[in-house]
């Protein structure tokens, strides 16, 4: 029976879809970073996939009035071209590993299920999408310390990779504003942190706020219904013309303004598969390995208000 089971979760992904080496073939890849990608807040955000660790960042719809007039005969400056980023920024991908596992009663119950393969794929792109966000927001270093205990807030996971909000901080191009909304209210801090963005990119801008804080700002304004689910076309998830972006990472009280196109995450397009049965433990262990990382592709078009 064990034999059996190990047979049938071996083919979750796909029969024959290893290479010896160990690497997803890249239809198998580019499926597991197309699920990912399409998951969550990734679906707004400019996302890339790496063939290499490195690669250069041009985003073309940041700013806006890119229509110009060049004499017949001459050339365009780099000012007027359309991505040419004349900012400049890189990826540079950086290893992290997933380690999911399956449980024998699991496999079991659902010895019989067709749609067994498709869940447990989208299973594992759900939680590395999660993963990846909460990153996004939450990572401070890439330097990877190992966790300590005494310090967790600086130590572990959150040493990773830098998310979007360290890359702003650490920039010295990116706009900041100070927000205090206990004290003035969220329409007033939302205000802020808008008004501190320069004009010309405000019209292809979004406000990236933590999810409480967002229905916070929907309660101040005394309209949202309890038990109501709020979308994303509701005008409680606007603000003066600017959609309302929500994710549960968001750090509470921080807020970004920036076109959505302007976060920047990468993903290496080779992922690295290894899966094996425990017989100890009872379950199917995985191996995920791949490389990511974040940035923010104009400095200057993002604010970070807290």
């Amino acid at each position: 029976m064990a034999n059996e089971l190990e047979q049938i979760a071996k083919g979750m992904i796909g029969p024959g879809d290893l290479n010896p080496g160990g690497a997803l073939r890249p239809q198998q890849a580019e499926r597991l970073i197309s699920m990912v990608f399409s998951n969550g807040l990734m679906e707004k955000v400019t996302t890339r996939r790496m063939r290499r660790t490195q690669a250069d960042v041009a985003v073309m719809d940041i700013a806006n009035r890119s229509l110009t007039r060049v004499p017949q005969g001459s050339e365009p400056s780099d000012a007027q071209r359309i991505g040419a980023n004349e900012h400049g920024t890189t990826l540079h991908a950086l290893p992290v590993q997933l380690f999911p596992q399956i449980g024998l009663d699991y496999l079991r119950d659902n010895a019989d299920n067709k749609e067994l393969v498709s869940e447990v794929e989208a299973g594992f792109a759900t939680r590395m999408e999660a993963e990846l966000e909460d990153l996004a927001f939450n990572g401070i270093d890439d330097t990877f310390v190992e966790y300590d205990s005494a310090n967790p807030d600086t130590t572990g996971w959150v040493t990773l990779n830098k998310g979007w909000i360290q890359v702003a901080t650490d920039s010295a191009d990116t706009k900041t504003a100070s927000i205090d909304p206990g004290t003035n209210g969220w329409q007033d801090s939302l205000k802020t942190a808008r008004d501190a963005l320069p004009e010309m990119y405000r019209p292809n801008a979004a406000i990236f706020m933590n999810t409480a804080d967002a229905d916070a700002y929907a309660y101040e304004l005394g309209q949202h219904v309890t038990g109501t689910a709020l979308t994303a076309d509701s005008p409680l998830r606007r603000f003066l013309g600017s959609p309302i972006i929500t994710s549960p990472y968001i750090p509470a009280g921080t807020v970004l303004v920036t076109p959505p196109k302007n976060l920047v995450f990468g993903l290496t397009t080779e992922i690295w598969r290894q899966k094996r049965w425990d017989y100890d433990a009872r379950a199917l262990r995985y191996t995920f390995d791949t490389a990511c990382d974040y940035e923010i592709a104009v400095k200057q078009a993002c604010v970070l208000a807290q």
